[in-house]
Parts: C-alpha cells; sequence; structure tokens
C-alpha cells in the first residue's frame, strides 16, 4: 500500500489523489498522509480519507465510443463521402475505427495530439487527420 511505508516528518503531511478509470466505472480518493504523535518519543503513520467518489458510467469504454464516434463523424463529413451511407453502417469499417480509436487514445494519454490515419477505410477513401487531445477530452 502507498502510504505504509512512506516516512513523513512530524510537522509535515502529504496529500495524494488515487484515480482508477476501469472498463466500466471511476473512482478517486483524496488521502492524507501525515504522523500522529503517540507519545513525545514517539509516533506513528495517521491516514485520513479526506473525500471519496465513485462514478458508475464514467469509464474508459464511455471514452472508447465517443472517440469512435467523433472519428466517425469526422470521416462522414468528407467531401469525399457526401451522399453516401454513415460509416456506422459497415461492420469492417467501424472494426478498423475502433482500432485506430485505441490507439489514438494511448498515444494521446502522453501526447497533445496524434495522427490518424485510416487507409481506404470505405468506398477507397482514406481517413486523415491530426486529433488533439482538447478535442478527444471535449467529445467524452
Amino acid at each position: 500500500m502507498f502510504g505504509i511505508d512512506k516516512k513523513i516528518e512530524d510537522d509535515q503531511s502529504l496529500t495524494v489523489l488515487f484515480y482508477n478509470m476501469g472498463a466500466m466505472d471511476t473512482e478517486v480518493a483524496l488521502v492524507r498522509y501525515s504522523m500522529y504523535a503517540v507519545s513525545e518519543k514517539k509516533s506513528s503513520p495517521h491516514i485520513e480519507i479526506l473525500a471519496e467518489a465513485h462514478r458508475a458510467e464514467l469509464g474508459c469504454t464511455g471514452f472508447d465510443i465517443a472517440l469512435v464516434n467523433l472519428l466517425a463523424d469526422r470521416f462522414n463529413a468528407l467531401k469525399e463521402r457526401e451522399g453516401k451511407a454513415d460509416v456506422r453502417t459497415n461492420v469492417r469499417a467501424m472494426k478498423r475505427l475502433q482500432k485506430e480509436a485505441m490507439r489514438a487514445k494511448e498515444v494521446l494519454s502522453a501526447n497533445k495530439r496524434a495522427v490518424i490515419k485510416v487507409p481506404e477505410l470505405l468506398d477507397y477513401v482514406t481517413l486523415s487527420l491530426t486529433l488533439e487531445r482538447e478535442e478527444m477530452e471535449a467529445a467524452a
């Protein structure tokens, strides 16, 4: 456990935010670590949970779906796609978009932008764009 072996001076404290986003839900806890004076010569670690929250409807799956929809919307909006069926009607194309969305999410977790390129996604039209991290966050 994080705080058990932490060395904290008697007059200091350490506040940590623990964040766990799973596939279907998100859990957050704000915890303060400090030392508790047992006697004049001895102190003991003290762990205080300041706040905790759980959102059952907020998980990575929701981000994945939002990102795939963003890519599908961008592809459908291409000039070459005008008057053609929504890419969401093609299972194979959607699987390719999902794969690219997962790759983009990993890139955006450590970078500000990701280059998306899916050659000949549907009807010989290539999806090619640069996605900013802010766009992904706004989509979710």
